[in-house]
């Protein structure tokens, strides 16, 4: 069976303006259209990455020195010094039990 084809709205205009029958007069009883699934909403900008936390460390004069001196010749801020470091402390057990038994002995 086809679906009943509503007519053109500008056969309904000069109908009417015509005085003729209306455009719901002549449409037979249609189905109700199927409920389309809502879109989901248009995606917006993305989330921000969290905030960094800053952390202040007091260093010698001869601790900043090298530490600027290192990151000077490798050719990145002193702060991704100190990030890779961290990263490898984390991801080395034997690293970071080297530190632990230097952090206790050191003043």
């Amino acid at each position: 069976m086809s679906p009943v084809r509503r007519p053109s709205t500008v056969s309904s205009l000069r109908s009417a303006a015509e005085g003729g029958p209306s455009a719901a007069a002549t449409v037979v009883d249609e189905p109700e259209p199927q409920a389309q699934p809502e879109a989901a909403p248009a995606p917006g900008p993305p989330p921000r990455p969290p905030k960094p936390v800053r952390f202040t460390l007091d260093l010698s004069h001869s601790q900043h020195g090298f530490l600027k001196r290192f990151a000077l010749e490798a050719e990145v801020d002193a702060s991704k010094v100190m990030r890779v470091l961290l990263d490898q402390l984390q991801s080395d057990p034997e690293l970071a039990q080297r530190v632990r038994e230097a952090a206790w002995t050191v003043q």
